[in-house]
């Protein structure tokens, strides 16, 4: 019975739905075209995006990798906690400050008039601030950063203008590679600023006790008074000139392997782990032996002396001898690699070897300057301030070394930093130029017009059909009179007469469809 029951409801629903169809057809073709014909009148949005990948590069061999470590090592972060960093990075006040002053993004009209009528209620803030402000907070709305997978962000700009859209796009993904690489390079810049302040104050530092020790030497000498006084003075200047130029060769040897190192690293070849053949350190100890043979020599004999002369050529020789060996170890070692850096790396090592060699040397012409002036002179005076001079100089030297070092080393890590950070960060998608506008989307909102358009069709049935009074069955008339239905006359059908009564609803309401279609056929063609 209760099936029976609900059949009956269906079939009456059906038939109501059947009897009204026009009021439900209606609003389902005019709503959506109405909301066609709004999205004319609408500005349009374009959007424009641009992925960046974010890398973990290394760029430095492993040994000068971890000589350049800092003790605070930045704590890992979630991918969470990195998302909302990269999110309010890039959408902060500064990041869109400066895209406003490259892009010379002018101040609309609705700002003004808003800061106008702010200013009335608050004349004490400031119009350039609240203007700035409420600039800032506009183009913050139409900027979305988001992350993909755990290291690519999508930058996305939103304009009227799809030019500008791709330029808000591009230039916020530079601002933020800058702004990178600035934050990257900002610790090692303030370490290369102290370095040089210091590497300047021992430089003069050691300058000024160099020239104390030269002037006590000098007036040593004009004051010695021994028979052979005058050779071994001779001696004596032609050594200190000699290691005067010693250090000069040091000086740009070490220059010159700083730069020649930077070029290998940068290649991933760390020159501190290439080990030497037997042959090489062999020629090595014996070129070193001669110089405590020339230390010898000269506290006896000047440089013209037949034994100097023949011992610097055999010293000559031995480093020709290396450097033949060198080329011919790296061209075995190195083959794979091209012809300039293998000729990068034996210049490395030649240098290498001749810095020792001449550091070796001019330890050895000190000893020989050493007794040179115990035989000038045995006084003890004399003695102590050359050790309190030599000693000065000696550790103004240490220091200005240590600092030397200290900026090649800084001058390295900035470097690579520089190119760790431009291969970091790296644009995968560029920003292209939108085509097709996001907003208003047309087949969303057609499809909600759609729908509410059925849904208007279905309230406006339920309305009527809930103040419609009349007897809809039989059996209504049964339940309301209580009495039994004896006979029914059926309905008079006057021709054309039902049909006159229903068209005014339905005239006007594929007038009203039509006028829209031909609105919208007009508005597309002006559009383009």
């Amino acid at each position: 019975m209760a099936e029976a029951y609900q059949n009956i409801n269906i079939r009456d629903y059906w038939q109501i739905l059947l009897k009204k169809k026009w009021l439900l057809i209606m609003p389902a073709i005019i709503v959506p075209l109405a909301a066609i014909l709004v999205t004319f009148f609408m500005t349009p949005k374009y959007q424009s995006s641009t992925s960046i990948l974010i890398n973990e590069p290394n760029i430095l061999p492993p040994t000068v990798q971890r000589s350049l470590e800092s003790a605070n090592q930045m704590r890992r972060l979630s991918p969470s906690d990195i998302r909302n960093i990269l999110y309010n990075q890039i959408r902060s006040t500064k990041y869109i400050k400066c895209l406003i002053a490259k892009l010379n993004i002018p101040i609309p009209k609705a700002i003004k008039e808003a800061v106008a009528e702010q200013i009335k209620n608050m004349p004490d803030v400031s119009a350039a601030e609240l203007t700035d402000n409420l600039l800032v907070s506009s183009i913050r709305e139409r900027i979305d950063v988001r992350m993909e997978g755990s290291n690519i962000i999508r930058i996305s700009a939103v304009s009227s203008s799809p030019t500008m859209a791709r330029k808000m796009t591009q230039t916020l993904a530079e601002i933020f590679l800058e702004e990178n690489l600035a934050q990257e390079l900002a610790g090692i810049q303030g370490s290369i600023s102290f370095t040089e302040d210091q590497l300047n104050v021992y430089q003069e530092k050691l300058s000024i006790a160099e020239d104390k020790l030269k002037k006590f030497r000098q007036q040593m000498i004009t004051t010695s008074v021994d028979g052979d006084a005058e050779v071994l003075n001779l001696n004596l200047n032609s050594i200190l000139s000699v290691i005067e130029a010693l250090d000069i060769e040091i000086d740009e040897a070490q220059q010159e392997m700083t730069d020649l190192r930077y070029i290998l690293y940068s290649k991933k070849i760390d020159v501190s782990t290439i080990q030497q053949q037997n042959d090489i350190v062999r020629l090595k100890n014996e070129l070193m032996s001669t110089n405590d043979k020339l230390a010898d020599l000269l506290s006896r004999h000047n440089w013209r002396n037949a034994k100097v002369i023949a011992l610097n050529k055999d010293a000559k020789d031995l480093l020709a001898s290396i450097e033949s060996e060198i080329i011919n170890y790296v061209g075995r070692v190195f083959k794979e690699y091209p012809d300039d850096i293998r000729d990068d790396i034996v210049r490395y090592l030649v240098l290498e070897m001749k810095i020792e060699f001449t550091q070796a040397k001019r330890s050895a012409l000190e000893q020989s300057l050493g007794r040179i002036k115990s035989r000038l002179t045995r006084n003890p005076d004399i003695e102590i301030t050359l050790e309190r001079l030599q000693s000065e100089v000696n550790r103004y030297r240490e220091l200005y070394n240590l600092f030397v070092q200290h900026s090649q080393y800084a001058a390295i890590e900035q470097s690579a930093k520089k190119i760790e950070a431009r291969s970091k960060y790296m644009i995968i998608q560029p920003a292209v130029l939108p085509m097709v506008p996001t907003s208003p989307n047309r087949k969303k909102i057609v499809f909600m017009g759609l729908v509410l358009g059925i849904m208007v069709g279905f309230g406006a049935i339920l309305l009527i059909e809930y103040f419609d009074d009349s007897f809809k069955k039989v059996e209504d008339v049964e339940n309301y009179l209580n009495i039994p239905v004896l006979a029914i006359i059926p309905r008079i059908s006057i021709p054309y007469y039902s049909k006159k009564k229903g068209r005014g609803f339905i005239f006007l309401g594929v007038l009203l469809c039509l006028i829209l279609a031909v609105v919208i056929i007009f508005m597309r063609f002006k559009n383009g």
